[in-house]
């Protein structure tokens, strides 16, 4: 049997009159386009309002030898109430009938002291746990979200962490402002460190750089514990 022969027996396919038209239309192919085009990743920054820091636990006096409750309020809407100690934290969610348990573990320090660390349903040992399905866990187990700093451009993550220098010394978050002056107790040396360290991010990005504008809600991630108000 020849070549042709499987041609002329092989099924026609009935199709539509308008279909090659709208197939190849500008709109179906930018449409095509679009949705083929790479979607944005989730990043860590977005879960500024939701995740726990044991540092924040720490600083606020909730990990005592006796059991502490509280309510957040407007800090944490999606818990209800937290009942912490030394060893564990217990957290009463809202719209949940059973309580997530977090426990508490601590490890010395070089120079005196204890730190605080959290521990994930799955076994890891972290500092923070990100608010997920049905309770709080850490990185890996809410999809292991990037920071904004790895979808940047080289240049993008230079102005970012410029802004992140001037943000974390009190000021404004902008290249176009006066630099920060010295934070009420900080030391000399340190505050001239990161001063040259931000001279360095600065000198190499373009005006049109410098005049972009500042990516706050991922600032506001990177912001010390401290500065955040516990309501």
């Amino acid at each position: 049997m020849g070549r042709d022969a499987v041609t002329r027996n092989r099924p026609r396919l009935d199709i539509p009159a308008g279909f090659r038209k709208t197939y190849y239309s500008r709109a179906a192919i930018e449409d095509r386009r679009l949705s083929r085009q790479r979607r944005p990743r989730m990043t860590v920054e977005k879960f500024e309002d939701n995740y726990l820091d044991v540092k924040m636990f720490k600083r606020a006096g909730l990990l005592r030898e006796r059991w502490v409750t509280w309510s957040p309020f407007l800090r944490w809407p999606a818990i209800e109430k937290i009942h912490a100690y030394r060893w564990r934290i217990r957290l009463k969610l809202n719209n949940a009938m059973v309580e997530q348990n977090i426990p508490v573990s601590w490890t010395g320090c070089h120079f005196g002291g204890s730190r605080p660390w959290l521990h994930c349903r799955c076994g890891r040992r972290v500092a923070r746990l990100f608010k997920g399905l049905g309770g709080y866990y850490c990185r890996p187990c809410v999809g292991n979200p990037i920071y904004a700093s790895q979808s940047k451009s080289t240049q993008g993550r230079r102005h970012f962490q410029a802004c992140k220098l001037r943000l974390l010394l009190d000021g404004v978050a902008s290249l176009t402002a006066p630099f920060p002056a010295r934070p009420r107790g900080m030391h000399r040396k340190t505050y001239a460190r990161l001063r040259r360290r931000a001279d360095k991010l600065e000198e190499g990005l373009s005006l049109r750089l410098r005049h972009k504008p500042t990516d706050y809600p991922s600032l506001v991630y990177h912001l010390r514990p401290s500065d955040l108000q516990m309501i």
